[in-house]
């Protein structure tokens, strides 16, 4: 007796029509399947070859955007100035227990200052230009040159930075600041190669910085003078125990190239412990409670101290881009109120729109196709059982299960559901990535936003941002329509899955025959 798999090939080929039809319906069904599934599996593709060249960071700060249209909304004055007062602020116990995460490889709790030096800055190459800078007139009439600060202090509580663990920044010389020097509040001081070069300095010299302009103190300097403040009181001198090159510069093509100040290049950057800086602008609050009085009075010393220390963010270097979500999704509720975790989504999604569009109506087109391919599958299976009730009445009357005989028409479906699935392949690999370039270039031409808002994806950032910029151009250059070996075997797969849902209701029939009625009738 032969077996439900040989049956299932002899009625293959016994019934060629009946079979062609079935291959061209499940050919055409396919062909649908790998566009949609292409489309869909290229848009996924090009987000995450786009994330894999994104550096991996997250930053912990406020969410200013809430907080402000918190403030909008309240009407009582009372409650206005409360809320004021409560401002958030970021939490270093929080931002310490984030950056003890698996994922997170360095971390930078850093604030920034502009300052000012007598020493040479690293030119820009912009000194030609005319920034519309001169001299300025005071309260009491006097004249005043202004002075652009030309340095800018990087002050971080760990010594561990990203730009270190990424390789950004290299010691040349030296050594970088301690954890006993954060500690202590050492006055010590790295330096650019560059920097170093223009002033001919060397690890053990010093350099002296100011957080004030030369012309503050000749604007009040009577004043100053009279509570006993002097010029050099202003002046913090730091001792260079390191020197680091960066690959970092300005970009002359920027368009705010001609009005960047010395402080804006990487090259007039210092690294100095948080501490320092701090206790340097303890020191100023000091000097100006001196000179006057009714600028501090009833301030809380302490109070001052321990706000010194919050940054404005707190960035996250993870060991994987792809980590990133997850990172924010699972620590998003450990945050107190109108903080977040930035991991610039809200760029990135404004650029995916157009893929992520064409993703959602693939996926709808696959799931329509599939579900009408399971409808007509099995009503054609059921149709054709009518006709075969005699066959299948002689295989029962024989001993044959009706397990086996369900087992003949899988058979039969899937053989030929492969057929044309096989088919499908070979033309959807030859049209699929035109027809997937077709469809983009429409969706980006009918997207009229992309052309209106947010052309150029431009987000203000200060020096502490980390974020990778990437255009709109870069993520859709990632984008390919192609049917590649998995993308085969999930249209294969999604095949089999077919068959088998399509052949549920014919298997109820099956099981509900009488082999001797069927016989009986037949006859």
């Amino acid at each position: 007796m032969m077996n439900f798999f040989a049956r299932g090939i002899r009625y293959i080929v016994r019934k060629p029509t009946k079979s062609l039809l079935l291959a061209i319906t499940f050919f055409l069904i396919g062909n649908l399947v790998i566009l949609g599934m292409g489309i869909s599996q290229a848009s996924d593709n090009a987000k995450t070859l786009t994330r894999k060249k994104m550096r991996a960071v997250v930053s912990y700060e406020v969410d200013y955007n809430s907080f402000w249209n918190y403030l909008d909304n309240i009407e009582d004055s009372d409650e206005y100035e409360e809320a004021v007062r409560q401002f958030p602020s970021i939490d270093r116990e929080t931002a310490v227990r984030l950056s003890e995460d698996e994922r997170v490889i360095a971390f930078n709790y850093m604030q920034t200052n502009i300052a000012y030096t007598t020493l040479d800055h690293v030119p820009l190459g912009n000194e030609s230009e005319d920034r519309g800078y001169g001299s300025y007139i005071d309260e009491n009439g006097e004249e005043h040159e202004y002075i652009e600060p030309n340095l800018m202090i990087y002050a971080n509580f760990y010594p561990d930075m990203i730009e270190l663990e990424e390789g950004t920044y290299t010691i040349v010389d030296g050594r970088w600041y301690s954890q006993n020097d954060i500690d202590t509040a050492a006055k010590v001081v790295c330096i650019t190669q560059e920097f170093a070069e223009v002033n001919a300095l060397s690890v053990g010299d010093t350099i002296t910085i100011s957080n004030n302009s030369p012309s503050e103190f000749e604007m009040d300097r009577s004043t100053y003078e009279a509570a006993g403040v002097t010029e050099d009181d202003f002046n913090l001198e730091l001792e260079v125990i390191g020197i680091y090159s960066t690959p970092e510069d300005v970009d002359p093509s920027s368009e705010n190239f001609r009005w960047m100040s010395p402080y804006e290049s990487p090259k007039n950057r210092i690294q100095m412990p948080m501490s320092t800086q701090v206790e340097f602008n303890l020191q100023m609050v000091e000097i100006m409670s001196k000179a006057h009085p009714d600028w501090y009075e009833g301030a809380d010393m302490d109070e001052i101290r321990e706000s010194s220390y919050t940054p404005s963010k707190v960035i996250y270097l993870l060991d994987d881009p792809l980590n990133v979500d997850e990172f924010v999704a699972d620590h998003t509720k450990e945050l107190g109120e109108y903080l977040k975790l930035n991991a610039n989504n809200d760029t990135f999604r404004k650029m995916a729109r157009p893929l992520d569009t064409m993703s959602f109506f693939a996926n709808i087109v696959v799931w329509i196709v599939v579900i009408n391919a399971i409808v007509i599958i099995s009503l054609v299976t059921a149709l054709t059982l009518k006709t075969r009730e005699y066959e299948i009445g002689v295989l029962l009357s024989i001993g044959v299960s009706k397990l086996k005989v369900i087992a003949q028409l899988f058979v039969e479906l899937i053989i030929v559901a492969f057929i044309g699935f096989a088919g499908a392949c070979l033309s959807g690999s030859l049209i699929a990535g035109k027809v997937g370039e077709t469809v983009l270039e429409f969706q980006t031409a009918s997207d009229a936003q992309y052309e209106t808002e947010d052309n150029n994806y431009y987000v203000w950032s200060d020096s502490t941002d980390y974020f990778t910029t990437v255009t709109q151009e870069d993520l859709l250059s990632e984008y390919h329509v192609a049917v590649s070996p998995l993308l085969i075997g999930e249209i294969f797969l999604l095949g089999t899955g077919v068959v088998l849902i399509a052949i549920v209701i014919p298997s109820v029939m099956i099981m509900r025959l009488n082999p001797k009625q069927i016989l009986l009738e037949q006859n």
